[in-house]
């Protein structure tokens, strides 16, 4: 699917485990990493630039982030990823407001298991590019 935005959020195995699944269900999309963790690092970064600590690159890099903090670019669904493999929750939420959360069990770590795993929340994400509401 072309064209598509996808933010991450959450923690846990879901969480980690989704991202190398979506580069191959959903392989033409970007995708945000906007986890607690990664957000504090480039909050640090933007802080080191707001500190005159970087050099002009770096100034410069630490100012897009900046802006990027204070404004996210847009995108098509947020997921939010709870719990573990076997009884986690992953949470979607497309930008026309539209929220459906999915009980995700992973019965393996195989592609197709996962795939089987996911396809709920895979579908969801598809549903948010369309102007209907999550079924």
């Amino acid at each position: 699917m072309s064209g598509l935005s996808i933010a991450i959020k959450g923690q846990g195995q879901l969480f980690q485990i989704w991202p190398t699944h979506a580069a191959k269900q959903f392989p033409r999309a970007t995708i945000y990493d906007r986890s607690a963790t990664v957000t504090g690092l480039r909050q640090n970064e933007a802080n080191l630039g707001a500190q005159g600590l970087l050099d002009a690159a770096g100034q410069a890099s630490a100012q897009r982030i900046a802006q990027n903090l204070a404004s996210p670019t847009a995108v098509d669904a947020t997921l939010d990823f709870a719990g573990p493999l076997q009884n986690g929750t992953v949470t979607v939420t497309c930008k026309n407001g539209t929220e459906k959360m999915f009980q995700v069990r992973l019965l393996g770590l195989g592609d197709g298991q996962i795939k089987q795993g996911f396809f709920h929340v895979d579908a969801a994400i598809t549903l948010c590019t369309s102007a209907g509401p999550l079924a």
